[in-house]
């Protein structure tokens, strides 16, 4: 919710619309989403990425999230 509330932010200083938009259906749906577990990984959460597209981890951020302790896709 932080991150999309940061994104709209940066949408409307930018005079974005589409952006605008998109922010606020992901603001609606990012809390009962991330609750069940269900977002997709890797999903930058920008509007010209869809809702649920996954989007593959680039290997050198994966190993810095495995080595974080946050497992990509699990």
């Amino acid at each position: 919710m932080r991150t999309h509330a940061v994104m709209l932010r940066l949408a409307l200083r930018d005079r974005d619309a589409f952006e605008v938009l998109g922010q606020f259906v992901r603001l609606m749906v990012a809390a009962p989403g991330s609750a069940a577990g269900q977002y997709p990984t890797g999903n930058t959460g920008r509007t010209r990425v869809g809702l649920t597209t996954p989007v593959p981890i680039p290997d050198d951020l994966a190993a810095l999230l495995r080595d974080a302790g946050v497992v990509p896709g699990a």
